[in-house]
């Protein structure tokens, strides 16, 4: 039997499903009309009329991605609760990764200079992935932070692009990554990457993690819920890490280190990398006092 929790978290994700569908609906239908209206006189108002047909097709199907991703977590909560395994209750990331047909997911949100605002894993293979790329400063999510295109990266691959991230990311059994930008609008605000331990080679996949993202950027990470405390709310923020131990060491280390943040953060990470640990790990031990870098 569901216990009264997981029957409400269920309710509220099935109740987002079908609000997203009538969205799609309503953008589907203003789609429609326009499209219809093609050829009506004056001529002049063709462009117009085409442009606005697009825009509620492209609304339509951010909808319609952000209903499945709310249907998926859904029942994947139903069979994590019938099943009864020990493993945590999975997270929203678990549903996104599901839609990838990938393993593991992770959202990295990036200020304009590049610093990490919020993260969200599924898994623990995506936590020990983003923890890898922090440490090391380069791997997927940064690459499409400092404008790249969407990637479908496999096997050997993984370490001819990123050496050490690569070399790493296949010592944690991953096989496969794809990384696409999280956009809201026409501004990047971060990064999606998914992974696999499987080779994979399906030419779709870029365009289907595409399509998440820009569901989760315009849609799900743009509507949450703001309580009376500003504190965001929502199934996907659950897991939400908001770097605030990272930023506040960054401040900590600047002051003892008479330096900017730039190279605050550059001594965290090289005190990470040269103990094999996560950047959180250093920034906890720094913030505690028991470690200091100048």
């Amino acid at each position: 039997m569901l216990s009264a929790e997981i029957r409400d978290l269920i309710t509220a994700e099935l109740r987002e499903y079908h609000r997203e569908l009538s969205s799609a609906a309503r953008a589907a239908a203003l789609a429609e009309k326009y499209e219809r209206e093609f050829e009506r006189r004056p001529e002049s108002m063709r462009p117009f009329r085409e442009r606005m047909a697009a825009l509620n097709r492209r609304m339509e199907h951010r909808h319609r991605a952000c209903a499945q991703l709310h249907r998926s977590y859904a029942l994947r909560l139903r069979r994590w609760a019938e099943q009864g395994t020990p493993e945590p209750r999975p997270g929203f990331m678990t549903a996104v990764a599901e839609e990838l047909r990938m393993d593991s997911a992770v959202i990295t949100l990036f200020d304009d200079d590049l610093h990490e605002l919020l993260v969200i894993c599924s898994d623990a293979t995506a936590r020990a992935a983003h923890d890898l790329e922090e440490v090391v400063g380069t791997g997927p999510a940064r690459d499409i932070a400092l404008g790249g295109n969407g990637l479908l990266v496999s096997g050997c691959g993984l370490v001819e692009r990123w050496p050490e991230f690569g070399s790493a990311a296949v010592d944690l059994g991953i096989r496969t990554l794809v990384a696409v930008a999280l956009r809201a609008e026409s501004r990047r605000i971060g990064a999606l990457c998914a992974f696999s331990p499987q080779t994979v080679s399906a030419t779709e996949t870029v365009a289907i993690a595409d399509s998440v993202a820009d569901a989760l950027a315009n849609v799900v990470l743009l509507t949450a819920a703001v309580s009376t405390r500003n504190t965001v709310r929502g199934a996907l923020f659950e897991d939400a890490d908001f770097r605030t131990e990272v930023h506040r060491a960054v401040g900590v280390v600047a002051v003892q280190c008479a330096c900017d943040s730039e190279t605050a953060l550059t001594l965290l990470r090289a005190r990470a990398f040269a103990e094999s640990v996560p950047l959180t790990h250093i920034a906890r031990q720094v913030l505690e006092g028991t470690c200091r870098l100048c």
